[in-house]
């Protein structure tokens, strides 16, 4: 679930978007989550679910790139900036186009906070499919934890997102397609320029 009304409904301009993303220091946290958790190589197959105007590609060199998002606004900015570093289409992964390679990793990048449970465990169930042997999922998110700070709080309530959970809450939908032994989080308060807390999740294919 989104909220996309009142002053919210500003983020739905791919410029408005991308700008506040800079204001919160999109790029130091974009440099971390490539160095950290994505670990590009080249020639790296990556299916982005949920890529929004796919400014991640800003920080990637060498990968095959394949974006989707529902945003129609979004998906054109991606493939007017971008076209010519990867594959832009509207709608779910459950959609994506028919073709015989699998995916080296697969990102949902502040997605998960926008759906519900059994949309979790749907995106991950498609996930996992058209991932290669060993391949992985990362997940990035807003998150609740214990002992939080009021102002990271009141900033979490404020998401567009309104299925921000603690950590146990994302991992449990992990696990159910991925097993307990192939799920890792990784809670960070450090990403960006105001209080927040975000959850990394990395799943990987037995």
């Amino acid at each position: 679930m989104q909220i996309d009304s009142g002053i919210r409904s500003i983020l739905k301009a791919p410029i408005v978007y991308s700008t506040w993303q800079s204001v919160l220091g999109a790029k130091r946290k974009r440099n971390i989550l490539r160095d950290d958790y994505i670990r590009p190589f080249d020639g790296m197959r990556i299916f982005d679910i949920g890529c929004g105007p796919a400014d991640i590609l800003n920080h990637l060199e060498d990968v095959k790139y394949l974006g989707a998002d529902f945003s129609e606004a979004y998906i054109s900015e991606a493939k007017n900036k971008y076209g010519d570093k990867g594959e832009f289409f509207v709608g779910s992964a459950d959609a994506l186009p028919p073709r015989d390679e699998k995916f080296d990793l697969v990102m949902a990048l502040g997605l998960l906070h926008h759906l519900e449970d059994a949309e979790c465990i749907a995106l991950f169930e498609t996930a996992k499919r058209q991932l290669v042997s060993k391949g992985r999922v990362i997940t990035f998110d807003g998150v609740f934890t214990e002992n939080q700070s009021s102002a990271a709080r009141f900033f979490l309530n404020k998401d567009r997102g309104q299925n921000v959970r603690f950590a146990d809450g994302y991992t449990k939908l992990a696990k159910q397609a991925f097993g307990d032994e192939n799920v890792k989080f990784y809670v960070r308060t450090d990403l960006i320029n105001i209080p927040y807390a975000h959850i990394i999740m990395e799943c990987t294919v037995a």
